[in-house]
């Protein structure tokens, strides 16, 4: 018999690869003539930081999440915004900082991301300090990370689909399986527009203005009692709340229980925001109960801090004291599956602002395309927090007409 094998795919190392990483997890986009997803933590796209240390040695990802609820004094999570503090994880026979936490990933990352190119961008939140940000780079460092640029995730995107902005679109690049259409149309020329992420640390804007030759930071906010975090147990203390009425039993009782609830809010996210039912179940040794609950009843459970974000919105917003309203708001995917967040946004801009949920490797896809102008030496070699300037657009040959948009 003969057998035939099939040559390993090769993947061009020269291709840009861009890593969006904020206090919840890390996801990568490989940029190329075909882009794509990397996966970080098979089968999983996305590494969660959360380092598990019940073993012989600490380890990032799902093993962190598995614990979070059941054994959380074995996690150390949310270690990001910690950089440069003397705060210290006891995980066990283990202790980290968050230095050294943040070295976990990056040794992660560079197995996975090493095989796939020399060029790689790192995309960050805007809360991060400028000290924060440099031991952000040593980490890298030290892992032997071929690490080219940083940037605030925020200005990065807002670079990337500048273009969009300018013309009218809002949407820079084509869409993405998953994309929301806006809310609102878009108009055309110079304009800001503002980027809300949401983490485990906190809800996050940035406020940038869009021209022809630059885009540029005009404000940032952070606002540690909307993170992501305090929205799952909000969420986590309605349902064991409504468990308690079905069967006299609480789930927040049981370390397996609880951890199993936590385990499922990520789905139950994402069922919400599609307006579909979300079924939980609540299991120990010895009893179980399902749970059904509706959209609607997911953002009731939420209206304080949904009441909360669309008042922080709107009252960042006012005071930066814009001539014009924003051109759009461009929610991250992780914090578009907020519950109510999106609708809180939208009732608390102005009518002609366009809202907008973007794809989830949005922010690590844009900073891949900063990748070729720090090879080339178009940008500085530094942490890009201010502003980033745009290539020089190709002018329109004489004689040429602007499409007409499609509506609808």
């Amino acid at each position: 018999m003969l057998w035939s094998r099939k040559p390993a795919p090769v993947h061009d190392r020269h291709r840009a690869v861009g890593i969006d990483l904020t206090a919840s997890r890390a996801r990568a986009e490989a940029a190329g003539e075909k882009s794509r997803a990397l996966v970080l933590d098979a089968p999983d796209e996305e590494l969660a930081l959360f380092v598990a240390g019940d073993r012989r040695g600490p380890e990032v990802g799902r093993a962190g999440v598995g614990l979070y609820r059941k054994l959380p004094h074995l996690v150390c999570s949310n270690f990001l915004p910690a950089l440069g503090q003397s705060r210290e994880w006891k995980l066990g026979r283990h202790t980290l900082t968050a230095e050294a936490a943040l070295g976990l990933v990056f040794d992660r990352l560079r197995a996975v991301i090493g095989g796939e190119s020399d060029g790689t961008a790192l995309a960050l939140p805007a809360y991060l300090t400028p000290s924060q940000v440099t031991r952000v780079g040593a980490a890298a460092g030290r892992a032997k990370f071929a690490l080219k640029g940083t940037a605030v995730g925020g200005l990065a995107l807002a670079a990337d689909r500048a273009a969009g902005v300018l013309g009218g679109d809002g949407a820079g690049p084509p869409p993405a399986a998953g994309w929301v259409v806006p809310l609102r149309p878009g108009a055309s020329g110079p304009g800001a527009v503002m980027v809300l992420d949401a983490d485990e640390f906190a809800v996050s804007a940035l406020l940038v203005a869009v021209d022809r030759e630059q885009v540029r930071a005009v404000g940032g906010a952070a606002w540690p009692r909307l993170s992501v975090k305090v929205w799952k147990e909000r969420l986590l203390d309605a349902v064991a709340d409504r468990c308690v009425k079905l069967c006299r039993r609480d789930p927040r009782d049981s370390g397996e229980a609880e951890q199993l609830l936590f385990e499922q809010l990520d789905e139950a996210f994402d069922r919400a925001r599609a307006g579909q039912r979300i079924g939980l179940t609540v299991r120990t040794a010895h009893w179980f109960q399902d749970i059904v609950q509706q959209p609607e009843e997911f953002e009731a459970h939420c209206s304080a801090l949904v009441r909360l974000a669309g008042e922080s919105v709107r009252d960042f917003v006012n005071g930066i004291g814009l001539a014009e309203p924003p051109r759009a708001v461009w929610l991250t995917d992780a914090a578009g599956r907020l519950p109510g967040f999106v609708r809180a946004v939208h009732a608390n801009t102005p009518e002609g602002t366009a809202v907008e949920i973007l794809p989830p490797n949005a922010v690590a896809a844009a900073a891949a395309a900063l990748v070729p102008r720090w090879l080339t030496g178009a940008l500085p070699r530094a942490h890009l927090d201010s502003l980033i300037p745009l290539p020089p657009r190709p002018a329109a040959p004489a004689g040429a007409r602007a499409t007409p948009r499609a509506s609808g």
